[in-house]
């Protein structure tokens, strides 16, 4: 029966040794920020958690892939919604890609007018804040619903004021747009921490009893 050589048996010890060695590093690297996340305050997870999501955000709305898939299709589907509103209340106007137009006014929609930016924001705050999913969920989905719809009607109001009140159009577009949707979005953090804060109370002084 041959033997192996004790070269050959030293070379192994000598491999296994630097897988384990190398398995340690990194269990004790894992180790180490897990610890150090860990011991952070809630308040540092949440604004690093809230950084790193917008963060994601702004790497795919910038992205060459989201201009040539998403951008388009969204913002037609906003100037149609826009546009089905305004004629719900007998306006007569019709779409084309994301342009809305009628009797005495003309609108398109662009990129930063779709609301995503502050939908963004407020769907990060809540994916980060720290509690349970269940309480999160109803947040997401009806905060996406509220904005969605609130974009919609801005929309549909910028069409009204550049028909009706043409020297307000800029501001109405900028600041008039920015505070509206930013005091929406505000609102509707405070309305669904409110929420979900006082439920998560009530389920654990539940469980304690």
């Amino acid at each position: 029966m041959a033997k192996k050589s004790p070269k050959k048996n030293l070379q192994k010890k000598q491999k296994n040794t630097v897988v384990k060695k190398g398995t340690v590093v990194k269990k004790e690297t894992s180790s180490f920020f897990k610890t150090y996340w860990q011991e952070k305050s809630p308040v540092f997870k949440f604004i690093a958690g809230f950084a790193m999501c917008i963060i994601a955000f702004y790497i795919l709305y910038y992205s060459t892939w989201f201009e040539a898939n998403l951008k388009s299709p969204i913002l037609g589907m906003q100037a149609i919604a826009g546009g089905a509103l305004l004629n719900l209340f007998g306006y007569g106007v019709s779409v084309a890609d994301a342009a809305i137009s009628g009797a005495g006014a003309s609108v398109k929609i662009a990129g930063g007018c779709d609301g995503l930016e502050a939908t963004a924001l407020f769907l990060a705050a809540i994916l980060v804040f720290p509690l349970p999913f269940k309480f999160k969920w109803p947040g997401l989905l009806i905060g996406f619903i509220v904005l969605s719809v609130v974009n919609i009607i801005r929309i549909a109001g910028l069409y009204l004021t550049q028909k009706y009140w043409p020297e307000a159009f800029d501001f109405m577009h900028v600041q008039g747009g920015l505070y509206f949707y930013s005091i929406i979005t505000i609102l509707l953090m405070l309305i669904w921490a409110n929420w979900a804060l006082k439920n998560y109370k009530k389920e654990n002084l539940t469980t304690a009893v």
